[in-house]
């Protein structure tokens, strides 16, 4: 039947032309509107039906089984079956479908003539709180004080990386993610909030199910991960003392469901990866125009002639670049009965390198068992064991064409890959002009090895009691062990070459105990949960190495090291830290209102001095939920929550035993010319030494909006870190240069924001999250306010990072240029003013650090597709493009140079004192100056997938998504060089002078653009 109202003042028009057609009935309805039915000629009423049918999804498309679904205002209903799906007979096709799930937000759905319907349901915030994993313990969402971020499994699993930390990049605010390079397996840094340490761990603190991780997380799978949840201000992470102050990142891996059927899901990806970008070198007859110039300025005879040069020449990016493939597999068990739940997987992960020779391999196990044994006592065990194989080449950090990126850039073009003999070209013996350093790339391909083969095992069961109706007892034991075998071996190639080998072992283990008392009770209004505790953590590590040389072939390569001709003296280490703490939180809230949150940590480290053995933590937060005021009823508000916290948290920094006097061996010559072993003092011992002290500041608040459609999240901190650890010098008589002391203070404050918006939420969904975040860093003290500067970077090149008060740690620092001179060679300008330029007129030319980051993520779906988009980037920050100094240094060593180079020289014909690049000539120095501080600002496609979920009718297949994927697809940067994504210098060594070489582009591994697709599917 179809119904429409039509105002009063039309009544007599109605009343003349209706009864004439023969097709209407009219009546005055509610308040003075008449209704009119169309009906039969007959005059008798007769409903336009329809046959209905649809599917009720959950917010990730997941098919919810037993979903209500009723026809409003009649007794006509049913429920969705085991894929979701529900239909209807003959029904109105103006109907309103009434849909209701419990924990999920009511929804009516009016069918207006449609016939097929794909029906959405949101969580219901008011039934089914978020449940967020904080330190020992959890929280609902809605009732924390702190700050805090979650990740979830789908954006973990949204790019096909090795390391989880790969795929933080922009998925929260605060959490900046940098890579040294694009090489398969390398080093990833993750700041939460900036560093706060100099030559400490900077690192966050990751807790795996409860574990406290002393190595890294790389054994995980991104797919075992059920959430990760970031805690960032100090009334998150003091709960976990001297280690809380780079943030914690507590992850969840995924468990067995009670009472539910078993569920088999395998997950297979297949990917194809090539270079992001290239540089663009000159070519054959471009080189030896510019080689020729050289000669001609150093009053040299040219060496080629340009019309019988063949050109293009070797391109030799094309030697060392491969497409390759990336391949991930996924097999999963979970399940569950009334009193166990079980999960457990297998994973295969491969990605060879886009570099040949590199790459890396992993295989892993893990299982999750909770067994209730009685209602009272319960047990769960966490077991991951995971294999991982690493193949690396040396590209980061080569200068003038040592290594084999740094070779590939620099080789001439003029030269083929190999010579007559099928052996690698000798490149740096060719040409006169040409540098010794240079070396053809090949020489790092197979059977040259250098790897890695690492076995890790977490280990980690705990028992919980019900002592009494509200408080309960929790015993965890864990074990993180792992072993991990190096392999190095240099072939014989050329036939002076005596070859080389290496072998090492690295064996460690972290022991844990954590005994808590949890209580927990409700008073009419008043909700108080206390905890209290001690834990007991210890690690142990020791090490191996060796090496050799001088084989008469490759035959065993580093497998039979006694052929060799010269054993090298070895190596070995050992290492060892206990840590034994007690810790107590207390939480309250008054009516879902006013909450309070204060918690206490005491650490007593081995690593301190004799003097500071035991730290002491506190942290306080408060939050007022304003939503749940009298008066805000009535309000389009869901929730309101302001946010305050003050917390103290710390960071060990100190390796062992540095609060001692230390012994090295040496060598010397005693009696009969007798080489004899001693040991010498390399260290002064300070008593006094301690944790680095974070004390940090947080306000915030949580706004939730439209019934759950939109929610914002904002932040304001302020941290200062005070007695960081540095090198203080020493008076000569002391006998040693420096002792390491707490001396030192630095700042972190800034701003986080982060949206979330249902936008449309019918048949065609569009959900879109975003987060910004900003962070400025500023030394406030160092020891005597000397300056730090970082090391050299070799090559001739001073170092280009400083360490002052007043400024951020690592800013660039080096000499302003000022044009060309007459002759053609650069100008620096005189700061000082003394008519010298020297090292006094260097000053500060950029920080590496942005000034803010961000991230945006997009779902659309319709019907059965569904489509995520990913932006991240960075704004602001300056990158210290180091290959310039050597591809861009206007031919100094002959090494092959960009292409901008061409044409952009200063010459004799033209004396442009304004010219892009120097005179061509071994006259030309350069030094660290603001020729090479560049903008790394960027905004990247970072992914893009495509998905299919195949409706199915077979009760055997619960889903089958079937997807297209691509990685790293486009990036807008004004950035020179090949990927902004890059710090090829970073480095957790302990030496202030590498540390604080932040920024830094040494002819790093680019970035893969990936290509691929998969399939998952749920039995």
């Amino acid at each position: 039947m179809k119904t429409s109202t039509v105002d009063l003042s039309l009544y007599c028009l109605l009343c003349l032309l209706i009864p004439y057609q023969g097709l209407y009935a009219f009546d005055v309805g509610h308040e003075h509107r008449i209704v009119w039915e169309k009906v039969a000629n007959s005059l008798v009423h007769k409903d336009f039906v329809i046959d209905v049918e649809g599917v009720v999804l959950d917010n990730e498309g997941n098919p919810l089984i037993g979903v209500n679904v009723l026809v409003k205002g009649t007794d006509l209903g049913t429920a969705t079956d085991f894929d979701g799906g529900f239909s209807f007979s003959q029904v109105d096709e103006n109907a309103i479908l009434v849909v209701s799930y419990i924990g999920y937000e009511t929804k009516e759905v009016a069918l207006e003539g449609r016939d097929h319907l794909t029906i959405t349901l949101r969580s219901d915030s008011q039934l089914l709180d978020e449940v967020v994993v904080v330190g020992y313990g959890s929280q609902k969402k809605s009732d924390l004080t702190g700050s805090v971020s979650q990740v979830k499994t789908e954006a973990l699993e949204a790019l096909p990386v090795y390391n989880v930390e790969q795929a933080l990049i922009g998925r929260a605010s605060g959490v900046r993610v940098t890579q040294n390079s694009g090489q398969p397996g390398s080093r990833i840094e993750v700041r939460i909030r900036g560093g706060n340490s100099m030559i400490g761990n900077n690192e966050p603190l990751y807790v795996v199910d409860g574990f406290p991780i002393t190595g890294g997380i790389n054994f995980l799978n991104p797919s075992d991960i059920e959430s990760m949840n970031i805690l960032k201000d100090a009334s998150a992470t003091a709960i976990y003392g001297a280690r809380g102050a780079n943030g914690v990142v507590i992850i969840t891996t995924k468990r067995g469901s009670q009472n539910k059927d078993g569920q088999i899901s395998v997950s297979v990806y297949q990917g194809i990866q090539s270079e992001i970008n290239r540089f663009e070198v000159l070519d054959a007859r471009q080189y030896a125009e510019v080689a020729n110039e050289w000669l001609r300025n150093n009053g040299d005879q040219p060496f080629f002639d340009v019309n019988q040069v063949q050109n293009p020449g070797t391109d030799w990016q094309d030697v060392i670049f491969r497409t390759s493939p990336v391949r991930n597999a996924t097999l999963e068990f979970s399940g569950g009965s009334e009193r166990t739940n079980y999960s457990m997987s297998a994973n295969y992960f491969e990605q060879e390198g886009i570099i040949i020779n590199s790459g890396v391999k992993r295989g892993l196990f893990r299982l999750n068992l909770d067994h209730k044994v009685k209602d009272w006592i319960r047990l769960a065990t966490n077991v991951n064991i995971s294999r991982r194989n690493t193949r690396a080449v040396p590209v980061n950090n080569g200068t003038r064409g040592s290594n084999l990126y740094s070779g590939a850039l620099s080789a001439p073009p003029t030269l083929p890959v190999r010579d007559e003999n099928g052996l690698p070209t000798r490149i740096e013996q060719i040409y006169s002009f040409g540098s010794i350093d240079m070396r053809n790339p090949l020489l790092w391909s197979e059977p040259y090895k250098s790897q890695s083969l690492a076995t890790t095992i977490l280990l980690n069961s705990n028992l919980e009691i019900d002592l009494m109706k509200n408080l309960t007892f929790k015993t965890l034991f864990g074990l993180e062990n792992e072993n991990s075998n190096g392999e190095g071996f240099s072939p014989i190639i050329f036939a002076n070459d005596r070859g080389g080998a290496s072998a090492s072992n690295v064996r460690w283990y972290s022991f844990l105990n954590e005994n808590t008392l949890n209580y927990n009770n409700q008073f009419g209004s008043h909700n108080l949960n206390v905890l209290v505790g001690n834990t007991f953590q210890s690690y142990q590590a020791e090490s191996t190495s060796i090496s050799v040389s001088g084989f008469s072939n490759n035959t065993t390569e580093n497998y039979n090291l006694f052929s060799a001709e010269t054993v090298n003296p070895p190596s070995s280490g050992f290492s060892q830290w206990k840590l034994v703490s007690f810790l107590g939180r207390a939480t309250y809230d008054y009516a879902g209102r006013y909450y309070l949150t204060a918690s206490v940590r005491s650490d007593g480290s081995s690593r301190f001095g004799e003097n500071n053995k035991w730290g002491y933590f506190p942290s306080a937060a408060f939050a007022w939920r304003i939503s749940e005021e009298p008066f805000m009823a009535g309000k389009n508000i869901d929730n309101l929550k302001l946010r305050l916290s003050y917390g103290v948290t710390g960071n060990t920094a100190l390796s062992p035993y540095q609060s001692l006097n230390r012994l090295s061996p040496v060598t010397y010559i005693f009696g009969n010319n007798t080489e004899s072993v001693g040991f010498s003092p390399s260290g002064i011992s300070n008593n006094e030494l301690k944790w680095e002290t974070t004390n940090e500041f947080d306000i915030g608040f949580d706004l939730g909006f439209a019934n759950g459609r939109y929610e914002i999240t904002f932040d304001y901190y302020k941290k200062n870190t005070k007695d960081l650890l540095a090198s203080v010098p020493l008076p000569p008589s002391v006998g040693f240069g420096s002792n390491l002391q707490n001396i030192g203070e630095i700042e972190n404050q800034g701003v986080e924001l982060a949206l979330g918006a249902t936008i449309l939420d019918g048949e065609f969904g569009w959900d879109l999250t975003a987060n910004v975040s900003t962070n400025k860093n500023k030394v406030l003290k160092l020891a005597g306010n000397s300056d730090i500067i970082s090391s050299g970077q070799g090559a001739g090149l001073a170092g280009m990072n400083i360490a002052r008060v007043g400024e951020p740690l690592a800013s660039f620092y080096g000499l302003l240029e000022d044009g060309l001179d007459e002759e053609g060679f650069i100008k620096y300008v005189d700061v000082t003013g003394d008519g010298l330029v020297n090292s006094l007129d260097r000053v500060i030319l950029g920080t590496p650090y942005p000034d803010f980051i961000y991230g945006l993520n997009s779902d659309f779906k319709y019907k059965n597709f569904d489509l995520n988009i990913f932006i991240q980037g960075s704004q602001g920050n300056d990158i210290f493009f180091r290959t310039a100094f050597t591809n861009l240094n206007s031919f100094q060593r002959g090494q092959n140079q960009f292409a901008d180079l061409y044409g952009n020289y200063w010459t004799q014909e033209n004396p442009d004192p304004n010219a892009k690049y120097p005179k061509i000539s071994s006259q030309t120095q350069q030094q660290a100056s603001d020729r090479f501080i560049v903008d790394g600002s960027y905004l990247r496609l970072k992914s893009v997938q495509l998905a299919y979920s195949v409706p199915l009718k077979n009760a055997g297949i619960q889903k089958c998504r079937i997807y297209l994927k691509g990685t790293n697809l486009w990036t807008l940067t004004n950035y020179i060089g090949l990927d902004p994504e890059v710090n090829t210098m970073g480095t957790d060594s302990q030496s202030i002078g590498s540390r604080l070489q932040v920024g830094v582009d040494e002819s790093g591994y680019p970035t893969a653009k990936v290509f691929g697709g998969g399939v998952q599917i749920t039995f």
